[in-house]
């Protein structure tokens, strides 16, 4: 009955892609533009790579440069489908995007046909794309867009409204309209519905938001996003160094730019870079890939040699207990984990509370607290099991040494997953003290590191107790 029931109500989404390949291999070219047309760009997008190249140049014939720039703006790859394309067609097609996206596509192409449409872009735009080109990737003026509303601040209510008319239709992003002087120079916001609902004869001043949040074209993407994310705002105003407004940064493109971020944090934590995660899933360049990686892991590979020519000095507690190596790999292993887990945590407090030295103390002392209990409950079950283990096995012959095995493997576990959750905050926290990005504290490093913490302990604990 209730099998029935949910079959009936199961819904089955739309196979959109099949349908937009089905238009454009089937209809005419003069249909396609209308018969698309309740279809989301994005969803004409993902048809593209499905269609053979006789199909997609009958489909950049059938529709509009304004059609088509917003298509390009979704693709995976546009440059392979861009060169289909004449320069001029390309110009015109860049033209019609927000300035940020018309950057994007440009990086895309080779470095000739790049030069090539550039010339033939409209002076206005073209300067648009240099301006944005200007900023490094790491500072957000690279991530502005010119799809903003913005009017001065001497004109009447009525003006303005008649001014954010004619802006509306190019422009999305319209719910917030920025304010400047006669110069360019920054002064304030004004919310639509706050222009809508004024009296005509209302000065302007009355309705400026003057302490709207805003950002500065030279600030790092790495500071910005965080602060944007927190004002939730869908259009925040990106001013250069003399305060004029020079663009804009939209709730879509920060969340691209958190994208960005995260990727980038995720890939130093894995001692990689963003590149590399790409190439890794194109399974292209797989020896250049390969020498990308190799100058970390032959650190790391250096660093796992000389742990184990560490383990050298307990060589005779090795010899004397063999049974010993056998519960090794689960000390250092937990104490591993234990730490890349911290390193996690701390890695996210940062991105909120770089500056809050009280905020890093206090994270820092409870995950003290945590790797101790933590410890004490791993510790605890590693005794119990390890003692019960060696005595049904009679591996060491004797249950006092059964005993102090067991005991052996739960205090090295307390000792050093404590401590692994000490070096995992400690250490990105003190990077960034010195500055530096705390990502760059990789997994592999703390996990290396804890490694020669864990064996220390557990050999020591061993030496101790045993011979």
């Amino acid at each position: 009955m209730n099998k029935d029931f949910n079959e009936e109500l199961e819904i089955k989404s739309p196979d959109f892609i099949s349908e937009i390949v089905e238009i454009i291999q089937s209809a005419k070219q003069s249909e396609i533009a209308e018969l698309l047309y309740d279809y989301h760009d994005y969803d004409i997008a993902r048809a593209i790579p499905l269609l053979d190249k006789k199909q997609r140049l009958l489909l950049y014939k059938a529709l509009s440069d304004e059609h088509l720039s917003d298509i390009f703006t979704h693709l995976e790859n546009p440059a392979e489908f861009i060169d289909e394309l004449s320069n001029e067609r390309v110009a015109d097609i860049i033209e019609e995007m927000d300035s940020d996206d018309a950057v994007d596509i440009l990086e895309d192409l080779d470095e000739e046909k790049q030069k090539e449409v550039i010339e033939l872009l409209d002076e206005e735009v073209a300067k648009e794309v240099e301006l944005i080109s200007a900023y490094p990737d790491e500072l957000i003026g690279s991530r502005m867009t010119n799809d903003f509303v913005s009017i001065q601040n001497t004109l009447t209510v009525k003006k303005a409204t008649r001014s954010i008319i004619q802006q509306a239709g190019e422009k999305d992003n319209i719910s917030t309209i920025f304010v400047t002087d006669e110069t360019g120079i920054y002064l304030g916001a004004i919310r639509l519905r706050d222009l809508v609902i004024a009296r005509a004869d209302t000065p302007l001043e009355e309705i400026i938001i003057k302490s709207f949040p805003f950002l500065y074209a030279s600030a790092t993407v790495e500071e910005s996003v965080w602060d944007v994310r927190e004002y939730s705002e869908p259009t925040l105003p990106i001013l250069d160094n003399d305060n004029r407004l020079i663009g804009a940064l939209t709730s879509a493109d920060t969340l691209e730019a958190l994208d960005e971020e995260l990727t980038e944090d995720y890939a130093k934590l894995a001692g990689l870079t963003e590149e590399d995660l790409e190439e890794a899933l194109e399974r292209k360049q797989i020896f250049s890939g390969a020498l990308k990686r190799l100058p970390w892991l032959i650190v790391l590979l250096v660093l796992d040699l000389f742990i184990g020519m560490y383990i050298g000095i307990f060589e005779a507690v090795v010899v004397g207990l063999p049974f010993l190596v056998s519960f090794q790999q689960l000390v250092s292993g937990m104490s591993g984990n234990t730490g890349t887990q911290t390193l996690a945590s701390a890695v996210n407090l940062l991105s909120d509370y770089s500056d809050d030295g009280k905020k890093q103390r206090e994270f820092l002392f409870n995950e003290v607290k945590v790797g101790l209990f933590i410890g004490l409950i791993t510790g605890l079950i590693s005794f119990t099991a390890v003692t019960l283990y060696a005595y049904l096995t009679s591996a060491t012959g004797s249950f006092t040494t059964d005993l102090q095995t067991g005991l052996a493997v739960g205090l090295a576990m307390l000792l050093s997953t404590s401590v692994a959750s000490l070096t995992g905050a400690l250490i990105p926290i003190t990077l960034n003290k010195l500055k530096v990005d705390p990502a760059v504290a990789s997994g592999p490093l703390i996990t290396t590191l804890n490694d020669l913490i864990a064996i220390t302990v557990y050999y020591g604990f061993a030496l101790i107790l045993l011979i």
